[in-house]
């Protein structure tokens, strides 16, 4: 864990962590990397303090014309005769906010889907520094797109990873984007509000890091990808490498500011919390911040008033936050400059008392109330709020982690009143099982109908996530369970396991066997879907086991595995293309579905994959959509799968 983000000095000097978690498209024949210049130790020069944030509008501002004008140091392009762009980027920052802007030499924008990876986009990494300069787990990625379809608005600006996992979270309504096109060049614009991407502050945290990695769209699939830091790109649980870049002495522009920082937030009832405030003015003068702690619906609770000098330049100061007599629950801590226009407001957690061993005890005693699966799923949860505790940092909120420890409370005192209540739950609902591979306990998600009727069987769908996702990820695929059926989504022993691996195969089996020993299935009616690296999984899954599944359905799927065997050699690769392989799937029913402008997962494979299928005299339905990327489908698709699945249990 880290220590508290508080510098013990302060200074002006600031760590960019440089990751390059730009994810391409699998690489093709003719793939050519060039390094204009070594990875740098240093960027130079400092980023330029703005005494007022810049208008967000695709075109740089004319008081911006002397920030320095900074280059790219490593291409990597899907083909080797990809022209040659002419690019740049310049930085600017303020006490509230960071400024990125990035220039293209190129005639006009092309639009993309996940245009941050298969362009035009770029992909923003801020992180903190390990110990030593090593490569970093604490980051946040920030993509933006240039976005021409209402259906992938939520790519302009999202957060994709947060601490290696994958986020997709929608950035704060303070952060701008902006993308423009003419007169021979492109160029985007953002405004990154330091509040957005907390803790990390130029002068209050111990090192921020950053990357940048734009993605030109080249051709009508090409892309090359021009990065900071020449760093390997890496997968979804690659750690970050990074540079270091100094941050310019403030200027004494401009009237005062203030940004307050807490220095945990998240605690234990009866803790201290500590905040520290930083005020840049030109002049001497008084700044008077009056703090409010506030419950619930931003309901005031106690408040403090912090009054001290400010001298030119940057003045610090460290209080005490109104918390220390407050019970369990969620607190934002909101400030206000009595003297300039400065406010703003931080989340933070007190966290219930949480004793794992007592509460295992408990449930153990109170075994006879539940069910083996129920019991097996506390016991889970007990673990997996254990471990997310060990793991969290400080300035994490963990309210995640403060409602479980309440919910998890809640089911134990019931189960000890003689109710279980996951029996009673419906539609989706995250279990449990002991794994008989290693013992450990797995989690899995299902999906149980409300009109659920323990007297009768029903039919179940079998969902394998995509890469970067765990078996939550069923959730966003709602749409394509069928009425009447249980839902399972398996974690699969990871987020990028491409289901190549012996134990996630295992895992996919066990939850299968879990909800037929905890739910009334019908078996001979089990499905089996998939999308992105589940699609792959699907047709791995069924390779393994044909007798389990009596269909199958890939959505944007792919029949080869990307990686590199010699990188896993644990893995089992199967390339379904081979005749020997395509053998596996003769008679059983195949729904198929892709969109055309899918730059992440090769439509073109999957048309190929296809068929041969045909040609083997495996019942493939296709469903191809012009007007889709790598995203679900229409609800054109959605009701011819469901009428597939329909002729499929008929049959």
């Amino acid at each position: 864990m880290r220590s508290c983000p508080f510098p013990s000095t302060p200074g002006f000097v600031i760590f960019l962590v440089a990751g390059a978690a730009l994810c391409l498209p699998p690489r093709v024949q003719g793939w050519e990397t060039v390094r204009f210049a070594p990875s740098p130790a240093v960027i130079e020069p400092a980023v330029t303090y703005l005494s007022q944030a810049p208008e967000i509008d695709g075109v740089l501002d004319e008081s911006l014309g002397d920030l320095p004008i900074r280059r790219f140091n490593l291409v990597e392009k899907s083909a080797a005769d990809n022209p040659d762009f002419n690019l740049s980027y310049r930085l600017g920052y303020g006490a509230r906010f960071l400024y990125v802007y990035v220039e293209v030499e190129a005639e006009e924008i092309t639009y993309r889907d996940r245009a941050y990876q298969n362009g035009d986009g770029f992909a923003l990494v801020l992180t903190h520094p390990a110990p030593g300069n090593a490569p970093t787990r604490e980051f946040y990625v920030l993509a933006c797109s240039a976005v021409n379809r209402p259906s992938m608005e939520w790519t302009r600006r999202i957060f994709w990873y947060y601490n290696v996992d994958n986020l997709f979270l929608p950035t704060g309504e303070e952060t701008k984007s902006a993308f423009h096109d003419g007169d021979g060049t492109i160029a985007f614009e953002l405004l990154l509000p330091w509040v957005d991407v907390h803790p990390y502050h130029p002068w209050l945290s111990d090192g921020i890091g950053f990357n940048l990695a734009l993605a030109k769209a080249v051709g009508e699939k090409g892309v090359s990808s021009y990065r900071v830091v020449d760093a390997g790109i890496g997968n979804e649980n690659s750690p970050r490498e990074y540079a270091l870049l100094r941050f310019e002495q403030p200027r004494h522009a401009g009237e005062p500011q203030t940004f307050v920082l807490l220095g945990r937030n998240h605690l234990s009832e009866g803790d201290t919390l500590r905040a520290r405030a930083v005020t840049v003015a030109a002049q001497p003068g008084a700044e008077e911040l009056v703090v409010f702690t506030q419950a619930g619906e931003k309901t005031n609770v106690d408040y403090a008033i912090e009054s001290y000098e400010c001298e030119p330049g940057l003045t610090f100061r460290d209080f005490e936050v109104k918390a220390s007599n407050l019970p369990a629950g969620g607190y934002v801590a909101s400030w206000l400059s009595q003297n300039n226009e400065s406010q703003g407001e931080s989340g933070f957690s007190i966290l219930p008392a949480f004793d794992p061993g007592a509460l295992k005890r408990r449930l153990d005693g109170a075994g006879r109330a539940l069910s083996p699966g129920s019991h097996t799923t506390l016991e889970f949860m007990i673990e997996e709020v254990e471990a997310d505790l060990a793991e969290l940092y400080p300035y994490e909120k963990a309210a995640a982690q403060r409602i479980r420890i309440s919910r998890l409370i809640d089911y134990v005192e019931k189960a000890e009143a003689g109710s279980d209540r996951f029996a009673a739950q419906r539609e989706f609902v995250r279990m449990a099982y002991r794994s008989r591979l290693d013992d450990t306990l797995q989690p899995y998600m299902v999906w149980i109908p409300k009109d659920f009727d323990p007297g009768r069987k029903y039919p179940l769908l079998v969902f394998l996530h995509g890469s970067a996702s765990t078996e939550t990820n069923i959730r966003g695929w709602r749409d394509i369970i069928p009425e009447g059926f249980i839902a399972l989504g398996p974690r699969g022993r990871g987020p990028s396991n491409c289901y190549s691996w012996d134990n996630a195969q295992t895992d996919v089996a066990e939850a299968v066997q879990a909800v037929k020993e905890n739910f009334p299935i019908d078996e001979r009616n089990v499905l089996l879907a998939g999308f992105s690296m589940g699609g792959y999984g699907v047709y791995r899954t069924f390779y393994e086991a044909p007798e389990t599944y009596r269909g199958i359905a890939v959505f944007s799927g792919m029949p080869t595995a990307r990686f590199d065997p010699a990188e896993h050699k644990d893995a089992k690769v199967v390339d379904f293309t081979r005749p020997e392989n395509i053998k596996k799937f003769k008679g059983v029913p195949v729904f198929v579905f892709h969109g055309k402008r899918d730059l992440n997962v090769s439509y073109d494979a999957t048309e190929r994959f296809v068929v041969q299928l045909e040609r083997a005299g495996v019942p493939v339905q296709f469903h191809a959509e012009a007007d889709k990327g790598h995203e679900s489908p229409s609800d054109e698709t959605i009701r011819a799968f469901f009428a597939w699945v329909g002729g499929v249990l008929q049959k």
